[in-house]
C-alpha cells in the first residue's frame, strides 16, 4: 500500500466530515446544485468513500436534517405529556424555539432548497411528526381561526431563519422573540376566544 493511499485513509472524515462539507455546499449551492462529487471533494476523500456511508444524495440530506427532525420527535413527545391545552401549547412553542436556535444553519441551509421541503414533506414518517405539532398547538379538532393561527406561527418559524436581514440577531434573541410571538398567536387568541 503507497503512503499516499494509507495517508487518505488515516484522513478520512467519516460521516460527520462528509455532513459538514455537504450542509456547507448546500449553504453556497443549494442541495439540488450539489452533487455526490463535489461532496467528495470538499470533505477530501473519494466519491466512493462518500457512497461507502451515503448510498445517494437523498441519504445525505436526511443525515443532515435528522438531528432537527430528531428534536422535533422530542418536542411531540414532551408536550404530549402535559394534560391541559394550554401547557401543550406553551411546551411546544418553547420546544419550537430551542430547536429554530439549536438546528438555526441546518433549517436556514436546507428549507431554502425546494427539493429539500419536498422531502420532508412526502416523508409519510416527517408527516406523522407535523401533524402532531400542529395538533399539539391547535388541538385535535381545530376551527379555521385556530388552524389559520398555527400555520401562521409555524410557517413563521423559517421567517428569520431565511431573511438574510435577520441573520446578526442573537440566539437569546430570536429564541424570546419566536416565544413571545408563538404566545401572542396560540395564546392570547386562545385566551381571548
Amino acid at each position: 500500500m503507497t503512503s499516499a493511499v494509507v495517508r487518505e485513509r488515516g484522513s478520512r472524515p467519516g460521516r460527520a466530515g462528509i455532513l459538514t462539507a455537504a450542509t456547507g455546499l448546500f449553504a453556497v449551492q443549494g442541495v439540488s446544485g450539489t452533487s455526490l462529487q463535489q461532496i467528495a471533494e470538499a470533505a477530501g476523500i473519494t466519491k466512493a468513500a462518500v457512497y461507502h456511508h451515503f448510498p445517494t444524495k437523498d441519504d445525505v440530506v436526511a443525515a443532515v436534517l435528522a438531528p432537527a427532525l430528531d428534536a422535533l420527535r422530542q418536542i411531540v413527545r414532551t408536550a404530549g405529556a402535559h394534560q391541559d391545552p394550554r401547557g401543550r401549547i406553551e411546551a411546544t412553542i418553547i420546544g419550537l424555539a430551542n430547536q429554530a436556535v439549536q438546528h438555526r444553519l441546518v433549517w436556514s441551509v436546507l428549507m431554502q432548497d425546494a427539493g429539500v421541503a419536498d422531502h420532508v414533506r412526502n416523508d409519510p414518517t416527517h408527516e406523522e411528526l407535523f401533524d402532531g405539532l400542529q395538533t399539539l398547538l391547535s388541538g385535535p379538532t381545530p376551527s379555521t381561526s385556530d388552524r389559520l393561527l398555527v400555520s401562521v406561527f409555524l410557517s413563521g418559524l423559517l421567517g428569520p431563519l431565511l431573511d438574510p436581514r435577520c441573520a446578526d440577531i442573537g440566539d437569546d434573541d430570536l429564541r424570546e422573540g419566536i416565544v413571545r410571538a408563538g404566545r401572542r398567536l396560540l395564546l392570547d387568541a386562545t385566551d381571548a376566544a
